[in-house]
């Protein structure tokens, strides 16, 4: 018989259940804690689990169902390494359909490209230099591979965690399984691991002889939260922001200073609230933008790069080019990456993706140069991040309130970037924000700009899950009204599905058309596509049409 489905819960602290010594409470300051549970699995959709669940147990205030949240973004093919070439050979060729050098090379950690190279050798040179610790969320990672850092200690194995579930037995264990098949991906943590932090190689087919990434006064803490870049439980992801935020925080050795996650999905109140500690605690967050296939189900930013205190990662390749297909130029054997709207590209930057370095899990002895998605972008945003941190240690730690740590970093990271684009002879608008947010990642000269004063650092919002659909139509006077449960749910369960249906997407044209310009029949439209997707729960369907009644009117 199998399992039953689970649901993340907030757990109102007048609960006789609620224990703050409790190892299965997720505690979210000024919040309710989160609790994992089982649902009785008896609806047709998770979320009418969720919804039966706070009918049937006040001492909940929130449910949400812990959903399989990458797995929509990647329904249209396979990542490239699982579809693609088998031979070595191959894998020292760049993707043909992108920008590349004219000859085979190692060419983002270059001086007119990330500058990584440049601002690793200037921060190796700083004497007396600290700690600083990054955080790996992935599938995990292969102490086999080529690329795997020889130096002593800098895999924190002591610290490796595995929170996958069904993997309970290997909780203190980050290595990849490599389980293979359609759609698993496996040893995608090998390949940014490779980007991040992979060892010193020389490799002839590139005229190579260095590290890959960062090697000096880092630690890398793995931790596995899924087995691919699909099979990505949401409760996964919050369960380790737990173990890092709540549980690495409280001894100074232990610390983490960074999290990078190549990884997201959809929206999750729970995300939103392990985000909005992380971000208090002074934890610098970078997550990947998202990718899509031929502008499919979705190319706008996915969670948790959507929260604006998370840096969301985007791609930027070669030639300076968004990594976007023209429309009408794509397919669905090419991914690209994710962009906008542009209301949330206030936080985001990109890096280098694709035909940079990829750790194939094919052969331990292979690292290729076709890495690609905003997998490959995402690590070198952390990267960068990691050697400010090192280079103004003091000065960061000095700042009066720990999120200004993060604020901090953003602010030199955004503003030493560089605003520029290559518009590919009209392909794209004339416009760097649009695809890259604040610009293209500069390391050198991000190193160049001091750490600003607390005068000079604002904070970020709480972050949250937002789509006021029911509140847009139903006028001023509900969205005066005090929130409830349902209401949280229903617009947390209806983000979800924007972000994974086509339709929805193209009635808000790419979400860059807000709720308030949508016109009666825009507004029934996105109501009737609802009650068309198998996905929605029957709570949210009813709702739906009651206001398609209401509108007719």
């Amino acid at each position: 018989m199998p399992d039953k489905p689970k649901l993340l819960v907030r757990l109102k602290t007048s609960s006789r259940d609620f224990d703050f010594g409790s190892k299965d409470l997720i505690i979210a300051e000024e919040n309710d804690p989160i609790k994992i549970v089982s649902a009785n699995a008896v609806a047709i959709s998770p979320w009418d689990d969720a919804h039966e669940a706070i009918n049937e147990n006040p001492d909940y205030s929130f449910a949400e169902p812990d959903i399989e949240s990458g797995e929509a973004f990647y329904k249209y093919r396979e990542e490239i390494e699982e579809k693609g070439d088998t031979s070595k050979e191959d894998y020292y060729k760049f993707i043909d359909y992108w920008p590349s050098p004219s000859r085979p090379s190692i060419w983002h950690l270059g001086q007119d490209f990330s500058q990584l190279k440049m601002a690793r050798e200037e921060v190796a040179a700083l004497p007396n230099k600290k700690v600083v610790r990054i955080a790996h969320f992935d599938t995990g990672y292969s102490k086999k591979h080529l690329s795997f850092p020889a130096i002593k200690n800098l895999i924190r194995t002591d610290l490796q965690r595995n929170f996958v579930e069904g993997e309970e037995d290997r909780w203190n264990n980050a290595e990849d399984k490599f389980e293979s098949g359609t759609l698993k991906m496996p040893g995608h943590g090998t390949g940014t691991l490779s980007i991040l932090a992979g060892g010193k190689l020389s490799i002839s087919n590139f005229d190579f002889d260095d590290y890959l990434g960062l090697y000096d006064s880092i630690e890398i803490v793995p931790v596995r939260i899924a087995k691919s870049v699909v099979l990505f439980k949401s409760g996964s992801f919050v369960r380790a922001l737990d173990y890092v935020v709540n549980e690495l925080n409280r001894e100074e050795n232990n610390r983490v200073h960074i999290i990078t996650m190549s990884m997201g999905g959809v929206a999750s109140r729970a995300w939103a609230d392990l985000v909005n500690l992380a971000y208090e605690k002074g934890i610098f967050m970078v997550t990947a933008a998202g990718n899509n296939f031929n502008k499919l189900p979705t190319r706008t930013m996915i969670y948790p790069a959507r929260f604006n205190r998370v840096v969301a990662a985007c791609g930027v390749t070669f030639d300076q080019s968004p990594y976007a297909k023209p429309k009408g130029a794509g397919s669905f054997y090419i991914m690209e990456g994710n962009y906008g709207p542009q209301s949330l590209m206030n936080t985001a930057i990109a890096a280098y993706t694709p035909n940079v370095p990829w750790a194939t899990y094919r052969f331990d002895d292979v690292v290729g140069i076709r890495g690609d998605g905003t997998s490959s972008a995402t690590p070198q945003v952390a990267s960068a991040a990691a050697l400010y941190y090192l280079k103004y240690f003091e000065e960061l730690e000095a700042l009066p309130e720990p999120w200004m740590r993060v604020e901090a970093i953003r602010k030199a990271m955004f503003e030493s970037a560089a605003k520029e684009i290559n518009n590919d002879d009209g392909n794209f608008e004339d416009d760097y924000q649009k695809y890259f947010g604040n610009g293209i990642l500069r390391a050198a000269a991000m190193l160049e700009v001091k750490v600003a004063s607390p005068n000079d650092l604002l904070k970020q919002d709480k972050d949250r899950v937002s789509f006021p659909f029911f509140k847009v139509i139903l006028g001023l006077k509900a969205m005066e009204e005090p929130e409830n449960p349902e209401e949280e749910m229903l617009e947390t369960e209806l983000m979800q599905l924007v972000l994974t249906d086509e339709t929805l997407q193209k009635i808000m044209q790419d979400e860059e058309k807000k709720m308030d310009d949508l016109d009666k029949e825009e507004k029934i439209a996105l109501a009737a596509a609802v009650i068309k997707n198998e996905k929605a729960s029957e709570k949210l369907k009813e709702r739906m049409q009651m206001l398609i009644n209401q509108l007719n009117l």
